[in-house]
């Protein structure tokens, strides 16, 4: 699944079914992992979602044969159909340089800790503010998101039929995938009701390490440190540069019988 904005990929998950054990997982990617010379993020720009979905199955050693592209707009509009979705924020989220504008006043993006009631609009900023946290941060609260649409989603029933109608008319728009509508209300149908779900970032805690694509091609690390080096963009690489770490990791997270 991706995230996108005026044709960039800013978010990238993995959503793995297992209706066997009962369990929903959902792993994010980051935009930054640097791909046989890119940042996978760019390789949805370039070469479109096939291409990305192969590439990430190539990463991953998961065999991903569907695709769900969302445009920004969607998300909001789809929260807002659903009359809002709740989030827990674990720790005040604070980001002075993302500006925003409510009832006719500028201000900063400021979310207390604690539980939260979000419209379109709000629950996009909290996607989308990365500055004062991490991009990993920004992930574990879009998987949040992710499951605040899903229960939204399940608690709809016959008296929602006109919600139901808005929401195919969103996706029609707003939705690139290479699955039909039958197809996509089957998977629903077939995994919506799993309720052990986990959620798992790809980052520096576990099997990644980052550095400056730069400074990844110096055989002499130690010229990075030289006043006015230009280390060039910040990108995120498997430990030691072993890219069989990443199937590996996932592999164990698919088959751990604890969810986290």
């Amino acid at each position: 699944m991706a995230g996108t904005h005026e044709n960039n990929a800013d978010t990238i998950m993995i959503l793995h079914a297992d209706g066997i054990s009962g369990v929903l997982t959902l792993i994010s990617i980051p935009r930054d992992l640097y791909y046989r010379g890119r940042k996978i993020n760019a390789l949805y720009r370039l070469y479109g979602p096939a291409y990305l979905a192969k590439s990430l199955s190539d990463i991953t050693g998961l065999e991903i044969t569907t695709y769900a592209v969302v445009d920004m707009f969607a998300f909001i509009d789809v929260i807002n159909i659903l009359g809002g979705v709740d989030i827990y924020l674990d720790e005040d989220l604070i980001d002075p340089t993302y500006r925003i504008k409510d009832d006719g006043v500028w201000g900063t993006l400021y979310y207390k800790k604690g539980q939260h009631h979000l419209n379109g609009i709000e629950a996009l900023r909290v996607a989308r503010s990365r500055h004062y946290s991490s991009d990993f941060g920004r992930a574990e609260r879009q998987q949040q998101l992710i499951w605040s649409i899903k229960d939204k989603f399940l608690s709809l029933g016959f008296a929602d039929i006109g919600r139901f109608y808005e929401l195919i008319q969103v996706m029609f728009q707003y939705v690139d995938t290479n699955l039909t509508p039958f197809e996509a209300l089957s998977l629903f149908k077939a995994y919506g009701n799993l309720q052990d779900q986990r959620n798992h970032v790809l980052n520096t805690d576990n099997v990644l390490y980052d550095t400056y694509t730069n400074v990844f091609f110096l055989e002499d690390k130690s010229i990075a440190d030289e006043e006015g080096y230009d280390k060039g963009a910040w990108i995120l690489l498997p430990e030691q540069n072993n890219w069989n770490l990443i199937p590996w990791y996932i592999r164990s997270i698919l088959t751990s019988p604890e969810a986290e």
